[in-house]
């Protein structure tokens, strides 16, 4: 039996994708877009991994979506509403906590923000000082416009944006040193040698050589400057026999 988009009780819009904003506030609107910045992370973790399939891509959504699980969890243990404007049934009866304390967009930027801080710090040795903070000075910037966005909106008080960025930032670096201790002693380097991830042609070199794009377009012009080479040398060779016929 159909039943009509009235009459299901249990249709709900989905939260991270639906943000309600001021019509008539050009910031509100701009803000609405900085809060869906979190999916838009996520996204980009994939296609970093589709297109590269490199490990650290995975590592680090997974660090993240633990990071949300931990962030729920938090949630229901202090029961801190959200500001009044969004009532008291928001998210009721949905897979994610309507409570508000600590703000889940902030968690996850704390996160993201300390991390990939971190791995321009330690991690990233071919980049010099400028480049280093100027990364670090963007990751900086996207994640406080999202925690701006989250009170500007009215979908959380400062204080619950200000305690999920800090949770955010304890969680994403004590993560990023976790990472680091089982790369020492070679777990992760077991985990590339179990079948799923040679069937996926995962690797770890973000981690140990990461290749830039200009030294990915030096190697793409050392492949195909033989075969332009020999094309030419082909059509010199055509011409030549035609000339001597």
């Amino acid at each position: 039996m159909n039943v009509s988009v009235i009459d299901n009780p249990y249709l709900i819009p989905f939260d991270d994708t639906y943000i309600l904003y001021d019509a008539r506030d050009p910031i509100s609107f701009i803000s609405a877009y900085f809060s869906l910045l979190p999916v838009g992370v996520l996204v980009f973790y994939l296609s970093w991994f589709i297109t590269t399939r490199e490990m650290e891509a995975c590592i680090i959504a997974g660090g993240q979506v633990a990071n949300e699980i931990f962030n729920n969890i938090i949630k229901n243990i202090i029961k801190q509403p959200r500001p009044y404007s969004f009532g008291e049934t928001f998210q009721n009866g949905t897979m994610r906590s309507g409570y508000g304390m600590p703000s889940a967009h902030s968690q996850f930027m704390g996160f993201f923000f300390v991390y990939t801080s971190l791995r321009f710090a330690l991690r990233w040795k071919g980049l010099n000082q400028v480049k280093r903070m100027a990364g670090i000075i963007t990751m900086g910037t996207l994640a406080f416009m999202v925690c701006f966005s989250r009170v500007y909106l009215k979908y959380h008080t400062l204080e619950q944006v200000l305690v999920g960025f800090s949770i955010g930032l304890v969680s994403g670096s004590s993560y990023f040193f976790i990472v680091g201790i089982l790369r020492e002693i070679g777990i992760l380097e077991w985990v590339l040698q179990l079948g799923i991830c040679k069937m996926l042609y995962m690797k770890d070199s973000c981690n140990l050589a990461p290749i830039t794009l200009k030294e990915e377009y030096e190697m793409y012009l050392a492949r195909v400057e033989p075969i332009a080479n020999k094309s030419k040398s082909d059509v010199k060779d055509k011409t030549k026999m035609n000339k001597n016929q």
